[in-house]
């Protein structure tokens, strides 16, 4: 089992709650389907305790329909292990081909699978298959915006676009040049680079959804609606990270 560092999940809002109970599943042959799925992909999956303040990265090992209830991984942080194990409630989230499922456990065990140490649990009472399109989206940075690296078809120099806004699915870019405004839906914008500071650049590619002009006080801004293609994990991870964070932040700041 991996760990990462730990990520405060966002509680949702009462949108977010009315969508996944669009999407939620409580048939335990179903949700032995889905977790099945995850398994034999071999999908990583993150489980988040202590009040979301700690997570650990696992797989799922064997799915039991019969019995319902699954293995998981145990891996080789001893503290984090036992820390899980003490814990009143787990959240595990995993994103297979880009579809979120997420479902909340209430008694981890200790258990041995095949001969080593692994963890236990009963199926959920529900599960939320959430699919890439149905992410909430969120705004980025307006004074300093991230920067996208793009080199348009048939153009060779490389364009520099802002992010205005950002979700697993998709992203949506803004330039004042004129020549965005040219780009028609259904281009293909390959090998394009997201610089997005703290998180590293992220390589992706992007195919045109969308194309709108912005009226500003003395100009236009041109904005692309894009979904990503073929979205690595590693890439998918590093953008799950700032929209947690970007999130966050957001609701602090409707706080004070």
């Amino acid at each position: 089992m991996e760990t990462t560092e730990p990520q405060v999940v966002p509680p949702p809002s009462e949108e977010d709650a009315q969508l996944h109970d669009t999407f939620r599943i409580s048939n335990p042959l179903e949700i032995g389907g889905v977790l099945r799925h995850l398994a034999t992909r071999g999908d990583f999956v993150t489980v988040y305790f202590a009040n979301g303040q700690r997570q650990l990265v696992t797989r799922i090992l064997k799915v039991d329909i019969p019995a319902r209830g699954f293995y998981f991984d145990w891996g080789g942080v001893e503290k984090e292990s036992r820390a899980l194990l003490d814990s009143k409630r787990a959240m595990f989230v995993a994103v297979p081909e880009g579809i979120q499922v997420h479902f909340p456990c209430l008694d981890v065990a200790e258990r041995e699978f095949e001969g080593y140490p692994a963890f236990y649990a009963s199926f959920p009472e529900h599960l939320v298959r959430l699919q890439r399109r149905d992410y909430f989206r969120v705004k980025t940075p307006i004074l300093n915006p991230y920067q996208c690296k793009v080199q348009f078809p048939d153009e060779q120099q490389f364009v520099r676009m802002s992010v205005f806004d950002l979700s697993l699915g998709g992203v949506g870019l803004r330039s004042k040049l004129p020549i965005v405004a040219e780009i028609p839906k259904g281009t293909m914008l390959m090998q394009v680079d997201m610089e997005l500071r703290d998180y590293g650049t992220v390589q992706v590619d992007l195919e045109v959804c969308s194309l709108r002009t912005v009226p500003l006080a003395k100009d236009v801004e041109h904005h692309l609606g894009c979904r990503f293609v073929a979205l690595t994990r590693a890439a998918e991870s590093r953008l799950q990270k700032l929209i947690t964070q970007l999130e966050l932040n957001r609701k602090a700041l409707v706080r004070g």
